[in-house]
């Protein structure tokens, strides 16, 4: 099991704080990256829902339907404190397939909803896709560099994954380099260009959902960094 150094400290959660779900497809990187962050500010809880009967945009969409808004819901999204749900997904064969354009309307009708159903509180993207092509590592790969990789250096690997290890030299260590998040969101930022709706080839929506992290936890990641130069 990942766990943060020992020095980065952990906080409880506030009752009233701000709840970032993630859905996500694997059960293993995109855990053990979001895990960084989470007890860094009481202000923020991150919950990570891995997948359970399959990983493509449907049955994570099914997922987070049960485990969020349906009667036998684990969690709850409270929209007073404008929580929000992300899909952190790969866009694979899913895009040919059409999955994620109905994960996308999903969301839609989700955020539609918020206001129809409590009067008081105003229509925002509770529910979003941070999606990512070819998979989650390109966004483990702009903790590091500013530009795109380059594809004939990825071919010479038998996988993006792999290229992606072999470019961070000791691969990517979950205990320390989620602290590069900044870094990170610059860099996948301006390197992001979509086609129609989706993210370009070396390219991801994730800073969209590094950003609002950052936003709570900004100064304790500025402290950490200072403390493993």
């Amino acid at each position: 099991m990942i766990q943060r150094r020992r020095d980065y400290g952990k906080r409880e959660p506030s009752r009233d704080c701000h709840k970032i779900y993630i859905v996500c497809e694997g059960k293993g990187t995109e855990p053990d990256y979001f895990k960084f962050f989470e007890g860094l500010s009481s202000n923020l809880q991150v919950i990570t829902i891995p997948p359970q009967d399959g990983t493509d945009p449907i049955k994570l969409m099914e997922r987070a339907s049960h485990v969020l808004i349906s009667d036998e819901r684990t969690y709850s999204v409270e929209y007073e404190h404008h929580d929000t749900v992300w899909f952190v997904i790969d866009t694979d064969t899913w895009e040919q397939e059409g999955k994620i354009v109905s994960l996308r309307v999903f969301c839609s009708q989700m955020n539609s909803n918020i206001p129809k159903t409590f009067d008081e509180i105003k229509i925002y993207n509770a529910w979003n896709v941070a999606q990512s092509n070819p998979c989650f590592e390109i966004w483990l790969y702009y903790h590091f560099y500013e530009n795109k990789p380059l594809e004939d250096e990825v071919e010479k690997h038998s996988s993006f994954k792999e290229y992606v290890h072999s470019a961070i030299s000791g691969g990517f260590n979950f205990e320390r380099d989620p602290v590069r998040l900044e870094d990170a969101i610059k860099n996948a930022e301006r390197n992001y260009l979509t086609d129609k709706e989706n993210p370009q080839r070396f390219t991801t929506e994730t800073f969209l959902l590094g950003k609002e992290i950052n936003g709570f936890v900004n100064t304790d990641l500025k402290k950490l960094r200072n403390k493993i130069r």
